[in-house]
Formats: structure tokens, sequence, C-alpha cells
């Protein structure tokens, strides 16, 4: 994911757009366990590649197909959805936003990777603004966890723009770097980006329902459909292999 956001401000003048341009904590309703829709946002699109590496095809096309399989597993378990792009296209921000604050009763859960010039990093992070979406961001963090081999790099605020103009709560989740060689080559595999969404929508369920209520989609059933291509962000996209 680029940088879209500075976290430490210094000056007077930055203080005050950020402050001028955040939604008032009182005015996020807090629908973190009683929503009934889930915007469902793939970073990036069409001329914002978002994070590039030689490992695999860029952010934006690995972003597009969690997303998708996010989608897919949570109207499975009967929960509404709205995606914010279900292609290869460029969405601005204030369009996202606008798009996340259309919903009545909602949350919003962001999907990206992340970029590093460090190649050594790794893992998961997940990102909210509001304390109202302190508790989910947590749950999906957690929930990331227990993806063998995978690290803990924590939950943090940020004033991220989708995060911090939203009405409702909102989470930003790095699913890994695609800096790193070994997370770079996983998000090329389609069934580690079906664990990811499998993850992410277990928690979303279980935030709303309570634990035991969510079944993952049959990894059987998902194997004998076959995978399409998804391409490296030249043309239209789809969800599968990215190898």
């Amino acid at each position: 994911m680029r940088l879209l956001a500075v976290r430490i401000f210094t000056g007077g003048a930055v203080a005050c757009m950020v402050a001028c341009s955040t939604v008032p904590t009182g005015a996020v309703k807090n629908t973190s366990k009683t929503f009934d829709t889930v915007v469902v946002d793939a970073g990036h699109g069409g001329r914002d590649s978002g994070a590039y590496r030689r490992y695999g095809p860029p952010e934006k096309v690995i972003a597009l197909d969690v997303a998708q399989r996010l989608n897919r597993k949570l109207r499975e378990s009967q929960i509404k959805t709205v995606m914010t792009r279900n292609s290869d296209v460029f969405v601005p921000l204030d369009q996202r936003v606008a798009i996340e604050n259309a919903q009545k009763n909602a949350i919003f859960v962001s999907i990206h990777f992340n970029d590093s010039r460090r190649r050594g990093i790794r893992g998961f992070e997940t990102y909210y603004h509001s304390p109202a979406a302190m508790d989910l961001a947590h749950r999906i963090q957690q929930k990331l966890m227990t993806i063998p081999r995978s690290a803990n790099r924590g939950v943090h605020t940020a004033n991220f723009r989708v995060l911090r103009m939203a009405t409702c709560p909102a989470v930003l989740v790095e699913c890994g770097f695609l800096s790193n060689r070994a997370e770079g080559n996983q998000a090329r595999d389609w069934e580690y980006r079906e664990l990811l969404a499998d993850r992410i929508a277990e928690a979303i369920v279980e935030q709303r329902y309570g634990p035991g209520v969510y079944r993952g989609a049959s990894q059987v059933a998902a194997q004998s459909q076959p995978q399409p291509k998804v391409s490296n962000g030249a043309g239209p996209t789809s969800s599968g292999s990215l190898r």
C-alpha cells in the first residue's frame, strides 16, 4: 500500500487541515455489532497500481481478488455487501468515502497489501480511526494471526481518508508485504488468498453474530472449480490464480 496519510503531523497549519477534514467522533454511529451491510473496499485500481514488486502482480490486482472472495463469503453468510469497485478501475478516495457513508447500517473493510524498502519486513497490520471500529480491527487481526507462519505487526490508529471520513466503523487491513519474497509469493497463490478472505470473513461474521456461527466455504468445492488467470494489471481482472 502506498502511503495515504502521514501519521505524525508537525505544525499548526497541517494539524488544522487534518482536524478540519475528520468526521467528529460523535458523528460515527457505532454499528460494529449491529450492522447489516459490509462495504468491501479493494484498494487502489486503474491507474493507481499500489505496491508493485517483481514477485508478482501489483497490489491493485491482488487486493481486488481478495476483496471479491471476501464479498462472496459474506454473501454466503447472508450478509449484504457493497463493493467500492469490482473491476480494475480507478475510484477516487472521496468516492469511496461517499459509498461507505451512503449505507445506513454498515461497516467498512478496506483490503490492501503492504510495501517496504526493507525486504525482510513481513506481517499483517490492521488500522482504524474511530474508537467504534477498534474492536472490529482487533478481531480481524486476531483471526489473521491464526494463519500458519504469520507475523503480527499489530493494530494501529491511522488518519487514512477512508477511515477518518467514515460515519460508520471502518478498518483497513494490510494483508502482508508484497516487497517480502515469502509473502509476495504467497499472495500469488489463490489458496492463500482464499484463506485471507476466509479469516477476515470469519472475523466479520463473529463480530456481528458471535463465535461459532461462521461456516467457511469448502476448500474441496473451491478446488473443484477451474481457477481462471488474473492478469498483471494490464487488462480486466477476475478471481483466480495469479501464477
